[in-house]
């Protein structure tokens, strides 16, 4: 694990931590370690499924965007039909981040916020996709990106589309991966750099270690 020096944290509430890095590297699970030590997890990934969902607040503006043939049958937006038309189409993708994007970090920031404000211990950890292409990195305390190699990467993303009954091609998969920024990019902004090429156990043994720098922060 990298460790870089993080900006001062308030005293008076609990740690906003930006988890990210790239598609398949590893984020959900190093999120899901930091929960089972005591963190308060938000995934907007999940925030981002429920807007994808009949009746949801910008399904209008998705349907005008992208049109009627993104739906499945039951009339929530189609993750695959919708990846398919994003992901080869570069103004198409920045259309899709301009309609979810700012209702995903405003329900996200308005829970981390309420619970650092009311539990001045707490680790609030928001697993975040695009913390650093969006822009939005000054809104937590602590940036962790979690890195692998490109090989890993697409092993992953293939295996996990299998796992979700969406199985990708490797040209789908190789696409979703090469829509966001190289990670030795997103390294630069991070507080802490977790790599995940090795066995879980070793990814667990960083997470413990990542889990004694956040307690250490409260004590500064």
């Amino acid at each position: 694990m990298i460790n870089k020096p993080t900006k001062p944290v308030d005293p008076e509430r609990g740690i906003i931590v930006g988890v990210t890095g790239g598609i398949a590297s590893g984020k959900s699970t190093v999120s899901r370690l930091l929960a089972e030590k005591g963190a308060f997890t938000i995934n907007l990934d999940e925030i981002g499924h429920e807007l994808l969902k009949r009746g949801s607040p910008v399904m209008d503006e998705l349907l005008e965007a992208f049109g009627p043939d993104i739906l499945d049958a039951s009339g929530d937006v189609s993750r695959k039909k919708l990846g398919a038309i994003v992901f080869a189409d570069n103004a198409a993708r920045e259309q899709l981040n301009a309609i979810m994007h700012p209702p995903i970090v405003q329900r996200s920031q308005s829970e981390a916020h309420r619970l650092v404000a009311d539990d001045a211990d707490c680790v609030v950890v928001i697993d975040i996709p695009l913390l650093i292409e969006g822009g939005r990195h000054h809104l937590v305390d602590v940036i962790v990106v979690v890195t692998t190699s490109p090989e890993n990467q697409l092993q992953r993303l293939l295996e996990r589309s299998i796992e979700e009954s969406r199985p990708l091609s490797v040209e789908e998969a190789q696409a979703r991966i090469s829509a966001q920024i190289p990670l030795s990019e997103k390294e630069k902004f991070a507080h802490f750099v977790i790599d995940n090429n090795g066995a879980f156990e070793e990814l667990s043994r960083q997470v413990d270690q990542l889990w004694i720098e956040f307690r250490r922060l409260k004590t500064l």
